[in-house]
């Protein structure tokens, strides 16, 4: 049997680690393999059968994303004469505890769980594999975003979302075709999720610098070797040119496996990514139906990127003093804005109280270096100018925004986790509402 194997190319190989690791720490293996073609369907059911028989396996998706390719995966394993359990979820599922705990379910007593979709669908099946501790495989629909090989989920649990452990797929089977012609909007999305890396990468380099973290260049050096091959081509993106769209689409996968490779989000996630799940977690209070994940990301990388240009121009001996009287204002503000949620929001705020009260002292101490890290940032013009060449009006109209849902996050987003992001250093040193303002400004 294991003769029939497919064996597929890893999306990053071991030696590529080996190369540019700069931590000296020991990395999770890089496993997840991709097979890219229009038999993708074919050779998925193929490689089952030949690893697995015909035992059942769960099969996961949405009414979009299984007229697209879930119904010719589903066709193509039942000719190989294997048991499939089709799960068909409602349309625009959201990634609950309660959704993924019923996947959970109904995936017990299958040999794995092969998920057809995008973001939500794939969060859900790799949670509950994981959860179940089964194999899981993936098929990608969109370039929507980069959690395809992350080592996470984002679920939300008591209203809260938060970013869960969830292992990668082993395997991804992708065809070219479904990934290029996904709707204009996702190929966007996935433009802006993928270059929030640029500036969540020095969040995590201050981080570290501030205290004592585990920086390691290995994720942002694997990105700029992908990094031409989407940043450079805004206009093919949007026009949905097969070579823009894929080479996305692979810098997307590469930027997910990153964040695998570092045990942690903080490659691809930093300040810019609190004010996407500030909104998506304000949705039962405010009734607003989120947007896009990467496409909220975006409005982020704005906020995130005037924060930085106004914190180079600062001196740094004038930030003591500051730490209590900022932590307590935010804390201050928690209540009024989330109501039931609350006390779990505040929960994640105290988490870092402590590292939030040393920037008196750790912020003058290094603040020459951070500076060097500031200016490595580019304008939030730069990075508005290259959304909109994928032909998107991005706007608050755009987001489906009001400017004050706007301003609440970008004053209060910093409360709702635990790490340190650029967002907390822009509101010790007084800077955070310039920031804000000037970025509203931008999208008004």
């Amino acid at each position: 049997m294991s003769a029939q194997i497919h064996e597929h190319p890893l999306i990053v190989t071991p030696s590529l680690c080996r190369e540019f690791c700069s931590c000296g720490g020991e990395h999770p293996a890089p496993g997840a393999t991709l097979y890219s073609g229009a038999d993708a369907a074919t050779v998925l059911a193929a490689d089952y059968r030949a690893l697995h028989g015909t035992r059942e396996l769960l099969l996961l998706s949405d009414p979009l994303t299984h007229a697209v390719a879930g119904a010719q995966v589903l066709e193509a394993l039942r000719g190989q004469g294997v048991a499939v359990a089709h799960l068909l979820l409602d349309d625009e599922p959201s990634a609950t505890e309660e959704l993924a705990e019923q996947v959970r379910a109904a995936a017990r007593g299958k040999q794995l769980i092969v998920a057809v979709g995008a973001g939500t669908v794939n969060d859900l099946g790799k949670y509950a594999a994981d959860r179940n501790g089964m194999r899981y495989w993936a098929v990608p629909t969109a370039p929507s975003m980069n959690g395809f090989t992350s080592s996470i989920a984002a679920v939300k649990v008591k209203g809260i979302k938060l970013t869960v452990p969830a292992a990668p797929p082993q395997r991804l089977y992708a065809d070219p075709a479904v990934v290029c012609q996904a709707p204009l909007k996702l190929r966007q999305a996935g433009f802006c999720d993928v270059l929030a890396k640029v500036v969540s990468d020095v969040d995590w380099r201050c981080d570290s610098l501030l205290f004592a973290g585990g920086y390691c260049r290995l994720p942002s050096t694997l990105m700029a070797g992908v990094e031409k091959t989407y940043s450079e081509h805004p206009e093919e993106i949007g026009r949905g040119e097969p070579d823009a769209v894929m080479g996305l689409f692979h810098g997307l996968l590469v930027s997910g496996v990153a964040m695998s490779l570092a045990g942690s989000s903080a490659p691809a996630s930093g300040g810019e990514h609190l004010v996407s799940h500030f909104w998506d977690m304000r949705e039962p209070l405010t009734g607003r139906i989120p947007e896009l994940h990467g496409l909220q990301v975006g409005a982020g990388i704005l906020l995130s990127t005037a924060c930085y240009a106004r914190l180079a121009e600062l001196d740094g001996r004038s930030l003591a003093g500051r730490a209590e009287a900022a932590y307590a204002a935010t804390a201050a503000r928690i209540p009024a804005i989330w109501g039931g949620y609350a006390d779990e929001v505040a929960k994640q705020f105290l988490g870092k109280r402590e590292q939030l009260l040393r920037f008196d002292e750790l912020l003058p101490r290094h603040w020459a270096e951070l500076v060097t890290h500031f200016r490595q940032v580019r304008s939030a013009e730069y990075f508005l100018d290259l959304f909109r060449r994928t032909g998107l009006d991005f706007s608050l109209t755009t987001l489906k925004l009001s400017a004050d849902e706007f301003l609440l996050a970008a004053r209060n987003g910093r409360a709702i986790r635990s790490r340190i992001t650029v967002l907390d250093l822009a509101d010790h040193a007084g800077v955070l509402e310039d920031a804000a303002e000037a970025t509203l400004a931008l999208l008004s």
